[in-house]
């Protein structure tokens, strides 16, 4: 590509269009043709709920349990259900690492097929697993298919919405995620009860194909310098959107990347390891700090094992307890979907994860009393709702800043890494969690003071670091960072266009 930065309007690059600035809501009757291929993009994330709910709950089926640990055993042992848990999360961290490579240098959708042959792998293991270290090999294939999904859709999504839609688009991957999770505690707890020892059948209604019907997203070609590539997706999913100048927003990519490519140099900023060297090293803690914290405030406790959690609490029906907190997380969605784009990524996040920290406070403290009894039991359930429900729109809202945070020209990379350090935390609870519950700790229900500690401290620092990008463009979002804008402060920034733009009104 011309490194020549020929997009100006005075003496600033163009950074963004007129059309960026037209409402949400007005964005929402406009971009019909783009709201169709991220849907039909993000439904992928439906199995990648569904594993995780699945490897959840599938350690409560009487017939899983009986074909792994053996006749005579009701609550597999926590060892191995730790095994198995961080096994997954440690796949989660290689495929998000080793697929960043290929995202970036094959492209997004290539990305996509190869998450398709590996989600398909696992799922043969699964079905033919019948001895615990099948089912920890089927765990592997699992968690790199979904780590490699989470890092690789929410970007995708980010470089084919509009930036006043963003948001929107990229939380529809939490959306079908969740409805995923939904979907394998119904299986279970429908399986539950007309056939308990039955646990292939959820396994068997994993597979989908979606991707061929999906474009490659126009700003990596735009970074790779195929334009009239970028101009033909662009032309596919907005040609029909009034107001929408095709050739403006090629100018803007390409003015984009060439001014990031120009500050990497100036910077020393190139290289294999760009991701953590100057202001890339703040840009990439931010990405992945919203999924960060979402380990510390107790995510492995009422979503991962909520199953397992709920079965050693005494409640006699614990597939049903997940149908519930399936049902808290769509609702959750729904709300944070339509509501992160109008009101922002920054208090989204913090507030609700401090609501978390204060709901597994009481599961804490509940667990010092009988819990047991009718009253303390709902109590339990209650406060699982509602850290499942403050916590599932803070964490989609993590893939967005994962997404919307790193360069353009590091996008894939600085998602992949960001992400995979959450993981690495989620490793470390994965293994733990089962053995507070049920383990050499024996805390049971206490476990809840652990994570309120935890997820404290976690929320306190994203209150300090997390930015508001809400509606900027990849351009301004570069903008704030190398100019250092106080990171609580991006809100209210205006950035060289913006100025230049001052007083004119969008013929839109």
């Amino acid at each position: 590509m011309d490194d020549r930065n020929t997009t100006v309007k005075g003496e600033t690059p163009l950074i963004r269009a007129d059309i960026d600035n037209v409402s949400v809501w007005k964005s929402v009757g406009r971009y019909k043709n783009v709201a169709l291929i991220a849907m039909i993009a993000s439904f992928s994330a439906s199995l990648d709920g569904y594993q995780i709910n699945l490897n959840g709950g599938i350690v409560s089926n009487k017939g899983f349990i009986r074909q792994i640990a053996g006749p005579g055993t009701t609550i597999i042992g926590g060892k191995y259900v730790s095994a198995w848990g961080g096994i997954q999360s440690a796949g989660q961290t290689i495929g998000q690492i080793l697929l960043q490579y290929a995202t970036e240098a094959f492209g997004r959708k290539i990305a996509l097929y190869i998450i398709w042959v590996t989600l398909c792998v696992s799922i043969f293991i699964e079905s033919f697993a019948t001895q615990w270290d099948h089912w920890l090999a089927a765990k592997l294939f699992s968690g790199m298919g979904v780590g490699m999904l989470q890092s690789t859709m929410p970007l995708y999504l980010s470089e084919i919405a509009p930036t006043q839609l963003r948001g929107f688009f990229i939380n529809a991957y939490s959306f079908w995620f969740v409805l995923g999770q939904l979907f394998a505690s119904v299986a279970l707890n429908r399986l539950n009860a007309i056939d308990p020892l039955n646990f292939r059948t959820p396994i068997y209604t994993q597979a989908t194909v979606i991707f061929v019907y999906i474009p490659e997203t126009p700003w990596w070609l735009a970074s790779k310098g195929r334009l009239d590539e970028a101009a033909n997706v662009l032309r596919r999913c907005n040609g029909n959107v009034r107001g929408y100048d095709i050739q403006e927003q090629i100018d803007i990519m390409t003015s984009t990347v060439t001014e990031e490519r120009k500050i990497a140099r100036e910077n020393a900023q190139e290289g294999t390891w760009a991701v953590f060297r100057g202001r890339n090293l703040l840009r990439f803690i931010i990405a992945g700090w919203p999924k960060i914290t979402q380990q510390f405030v107790g995510l492995s406790v009422f979503n991962t094992y909520a199953t397992y959690f709920f079965q050693y609490a005494g409640n006699k029906d614990p597939f049903l307890v997940t149908v519930i907190l399936s049902c808290v997380q769509l609702i959750s969605m729904i709300l944070t979907a339509t509501l992160t784009d109008r009101f922002g990524r920054r208090p989204l996040t913090v507030y609700p994860y401090a609501v978390t920290s204060v709901s597994v406070l009481c599961l804490g403290i509940i667990g010092c009393f009988d819990y047991t009894q009718q009253t303390l039991s709902s109590l339990l359930i209650f406060f699982a709702c509602l850290a499942t429900f403050s916590t599932t729109g803070a964490s989609a809202i993590g893939y967005a800043y994962a997404a919307e945070i790193p360069q353009q020209r590091l996008r894939a990379q600085t998602a992949g890494w960001s992400l995979a350090s959450s993981n690495l935390i989620a490793i470390m609870f994965s293994f733990c969690t089962p053995l507070m519950i049920n383990g050499s700790a024996q805390w049971g229900v206490k476990t809840g003071f652990f994570f309120a500690a935890a997820g404290t401290v976690s929320t306190v620092i994203a209150w300090f670091i997390l930015p508001e990008v809400t509606r900027r463009t990849p351009g301004e979002i570069d903008e704030m960072f190398e100019r250092k804008v106080n990171l609580r402060k991006f809100d209210k920034y205006t950035t060289g266009t913006q100025r230049n733009a001052e007083g004119e009104v969008p013929n839109v």
